[in-house]
């Protein structure tokens, strides 16, 4: 999947969980949003499932989570360690 595929993916997720509909490009700040710690989980499961991917406990961080982009960069990192 390219990235800019793989960021559509992700953007329709992050919409899913927000409290409000607003406008996400690849670098908008997340925690702006006021997604709280209990959507950031949802967020996981559903990328988890979208990706066929396991987000390892210790890769749970705010810093793999700031915008698209940082979500993205996670996601590449766990789909190439497993294959």
């Amino acid at each position: 999947m390219n990235q800019t595929a793989m960021e559509a993916v992700i953007i329709e997720h992050v919409k899913q969980i927000l409290p409000q509909q607003i406008e996400i490009e690849p670098t908008t700040k997340l925690l702006e949003t006021g997604i709280d710690s209990m959507s950031f989980i949802r967020l996981v499961v559903l990328l988890e499932e979208a990706f066929n991917i396991v987000i390892e406990d210790e890769e749970i961080l705010l810093e793999n989570f700031t915008s698209v982009e940082t979500i993205r960069n996670l996601i590449r990192k766990c789909l190439d360690s497993k294959g």
